[in-house]
């Protein structure tokens, strides 16, 4: 694994933050792949997918931490013994493919997750979120983006503050396997270090910023400028992946 420099790619990153706490706290969604999209533009394929676990894990840990009386165990405890098992095999296979095919599977999920219609699908199994749990993981693992848990909670009779605080300890817990997983199998967070803790702040600042700007910004403005921007990220990020192939 190369040796990196940060330099200019710590403010990106800081900045990338506290763009993608703005939007969680204006609109609820966005933050994930602002920070993918910021982590694929400046660092090596190679640390995108680690590092974007432990950008996105102080935004939903206050969560959990804030609603952790309406988290549902029955649906986060299934969810978290699947993402065990799951990132214990993903956080090795990801160290293993090639950095091309990291790079065309992550402009992938990004070009997917932008563009493709939500669809409605209810489980049919009898105890689905060990699966949902070990699928959601396993993709985010190699990902960065697993999405399943997103599409499935919003079918069930949870209000709105048990969604929030299930998914938050569900996903703090996934982030966390994550972050152990990959440090288990040879990825070094030092060099990262301050650079993550920067960010953490910024994401605090944007959390204050998106709840002030909730209400001046249009829904569709922003799923326009968003759409775009990370459109253009991912089909850049393809085109720097096959010409360096």
């Amino acid at each position: 694994m190369a040796s990196i420099d940060l330099g200019i790619a710590s403010y990106a990153i800081v900045v990338g933050s506290f763009l993608a706490a703005v939007s969680n706290a204006a609109f609820s969604s966005g933050g994930a792949m602002i920070i993918l999209a910021v982590t694929s533009s400046v660092l090596p394929v190679w640390a995108v997918v680690p590092i974007h676990s432990t950008l996105l894990i102080g935004s939903t840990a206050s969560r959990a931490l804030i609603f952790r009386e309406h988290v549902d165990w029955r649906i986060a405890g299934p969810f978290l013994v699947g993402s065990v098992l799951a990132v214990a095999l993903a956080s090795r296979l990801y160290f293993e493919l090639p950095e091309t095919a990291i790079g065309i599977a992550i402009a992938t999920v990004m070009l997917v997750a932008i563009w493709l219609p939500s669809v409605s699908w209810r489980p049919r199994i009898r105890h689905p979120w060990a699966v949902v749990g070990f699928v959601h993981s396993f993709l985010s693992t190699l990902f960065a983006y697993g999405a399943l848990l997103h599409a499935v909670i919003l079918h069930t009779s949870l209000t709105r503050r048990q969604i929030v605080g299930t998914m938050a300890a569900a996903l703090t817990g996934m982030s966390l396997f994550k972050i152990l997983g990959y440090s288990l199998n040879g990825f070094d967070y030092r060099p990262f270090a301050a650079t993550i803790a920067l960010a953490i702040v910024a994401a605090f600042a944007g959390t204050w910023v998106g709840k002030q700007v909730i209400d001046r910004i249009s829904e569709e403005t922003f799923r326009f400028v968003f759409r775009a921007l990370v459109t253009l990220t991912a089909i850049r990020l393809l085109y720097v992946t096959i010409a360096n192939a």
